[in-house]
């Protein structure tokens, strides 16, 4: 097998204004038939929200701190002031201090009960129905405008509210006060950082110039919807009742209550060919996407969505198509090809009660513990792939759903297991059973499956290393095709898992008692673990000053960073 690469430091992106026609020609979804098959809805009301804190790249406001906060790398948790409420702002200033210190942030009424990470992009729904986005929005992944008109617009009504801000504080402090002191960097309202860490332990000592990010983009906004030819926005009231988000590299879905689904962005081609529907090739706000029937899961890759529907049935579509991602066969090649792959259509699985993606690949649980994989295979992501004295079966893709035998065994080996989670990154994939074991396979040389190979074999003998491993032409060790147990590490049932995430080359996975454990590739310090660009195992992320006993209970990543949840009581 070829060598390849470790993973680049960051994607780079291109600003641009998008210019698409805003109105979607696809048709809107069809009603559940009955409205008693609406009141049967399970009731999705939260009963608690989540405070946020992130980590690692900030190069494109991917961490939702704010505008004023600059780019670079956040190398420890770091709670989000704009996406966790209540928010303790700092201790007031002293005298002398007091021309430097900025208004507080404003009050937080919006409580985060959900969120999605895609690639450089993320979304929050909240307890009042709203939607929020941030991040990079190159292609529509935030469903709003962020272009230069905006924020000319949003400048100018920030400028009267500092010039009113200012006013204030110099009547207070007349004597302590110039013009010098007083520039825009000092008093834009997203100007703070958590202080239970100084600036050095939040950022690179090379962070650049607040002007650098867009503050509609590096600040949650909420996504309005329009409905029809309106020009005014729907009040979040009057739309959907929202239950789940997913977003990929750069598009975001929102499943209602009711099981539609809407969506915005665009899906891309491995040749860069953007496309929503097969006549439209961006959608900039929010619109209907054209299913039969109710769905009640939605699953994104990076250019792929599937949907699972009340009857156990799986829709797929999206450009990401080349690679087998979709599970079914499409037209060879040209305009026929991406047109079948944006309009959504069943795929040949019956009786599925869970789904799941990485950015290439897929997987699907059935009612009585069957797995299937399928999608980008070139490092055994999908599971599918064996080797062994008899030959083997090995590809770079798999192009329909296929059994995951070596999962399955697992799982059935167990006792009456179960699968409670499957996530996964480009190369590898991690599963998580509800006996809180987490199962991890793939690329094992860039450190994504956490898999400690040396002591496996110790374990297992050298026999299990011929049958399982793959190396590369130099004798290294380069995949490992069936899964291996790399969590918990101890038999204490504190150390058991609840929850656990995958990023593009780095995994997280947060303990029965809210610890968090991170590993893989650390360029951005995505993995919280300072000094090291790779994180061979897990270990537990430390937790000092403020952050020391929050208990975490989710935890969500992205291309270059990490998203982490404590869950409060409502």
């Amino acid at each position: 097998m070829m060598d390849v690469d470790k993973p680049p430091r960051r994607s780079s992106r291109k600003r641009s204004i998008i210019q698409a026609d805003p109105a979607n020609t696809s048709r809107p979804p069809k009603k559940p038939k009955t409205q008693a098959q609406q009141q049967e809805t399970k009731d999705d009301t939260p009963t608690s929200y989540l405070r946020i804190y992130c980590l690692g790249s900030n190069d494109n406001g991917e961490l939702g701190l704010g505008a004023g906060h600059g780019i670079g790398d956040v190398r420890v948790p770091t709670l989000n002031p704009f996406l966790s409420w209540p928010f303790s702002p700092p201790d007031p200033p002293s005298k002398d201090d007091a021309k430097k210190a900025s208004p507080p942030p404003p009050t937080i009424k919006n409580k985060v009960t959900q969120l999605a990470t895609g690639g450089m992009h993320s979304a929050a729904l909240t307890t009042t129905n709203e939607i929020l986005t941030w991040g990079v929005n190159d292609n529509g992944a935030l469903g709003r405008d962020t272009s230069s008109a905006r924020l000319e617009e949003l400048i100018h009504n920030l400028t009267l509210q500092d010039d009113h801000h200012h006013h204030h504080l110099s009547l207070q402090n007349d004597d302590d006060h110039n013009d010098d002191d007083h520039n825009d960097d000092d008093h834009n309202d997203d100007d703070h950082n958590d202080d239970d860490h100084n600036d050095d332990d939040h950022n690179d000592d090379d962070n650049e110039s607040d002007f650098d990010l867009n503050i509609l983009e590096a600040k949650p906004h909420p996504v309005l919807f329009f409905d029809g030819t309106a020009t005014t926005p729907t009040p979040p009231s009057q739309t959907p009742q929202w239950k789940a988000l997913t977003a990929c590299d750069s598009a975001t879905f929102a499943l209602s209550s009711t099981g539609q689904v809407y969506g915005w962005g665009c899906t891309r081609s491995s040749q860069g060919i953007s496309l929503w529907t097969p006549h439209l090739q961006t959608q900039p706000t929010p619109a209907p996407i054209p299913l039969d029937e109710p769905i009640r899961k939605i699953a994104a890759g990076g250019n792929h969505v599937l949907a699972l529907t009340d009857q156990g049935q799986v829709y797929t579509w999206g450009a990401g198509c080349e690679q087998g991602q979709l599970g079914r066969r499409l037209p060879q090649r040209g305009h026929s090809l991406l047109s079948c792959a944006v309009t959504p259509r069943k795929i040949k699985l019956k009786n599925i009660v869970d789904i799941a993606t990485g950015p290439d690949h897929c997987f699907a649980v059935g009612k009585d513990g069957e797995v299937w994989g399928w999608g980008l295979d070139n490092y055994g992501q999908t599971g599918v792939s064996w080797k062994g004295e008899g030959g083997g079966c090995w590809g770079l893709f798999v192009e329909e759903p296929t059994r995951v035998k070596n999962l399955e065994e697992i799982v059935k080996g167990g006792g009456g297991r179960k699968i409670k989670r499957l996530a996964g990154g480009n190369s590898h994939s991690l599963c998580l059973l509800d006996d809180g074991s987490v199962w991890s396979w793939g690329r094992v040389d860039s450190c994504a499956t956490g898999v400690d190979l040396e002591g496996v074999k110790r374990e297992r003998g050298e026999g299990w290393e011929e049958e399982w491993v793959v190396k590369d032409s130099r004798g290294r060790a380069r995949i490992v095709l069936c899964p291996v147990r790399i969590l918990p590490q101890s038999e204490d049932e504190h150390d058991r898992i609840r929850w656990v995430e995958a990023g593009a080359e780095h995994g997280v996975a947060v303990t029965e008692d809210g610890r968090v454990l991170s590993w893989g590739f650390n360029l951005s310090h995505q993995t919280g673990h300072r000094g090291e660009e790779e994180v061979k195992v897990p270990r537990v992320v430390g937790m000092k000053g403020k952050l020391e006993g929050v208990k975490f209970s989710w935890a969500g990543a992205g291309g270059h960073f990490t998203m982490l949840g404590e869950e409060v009581g409502l």
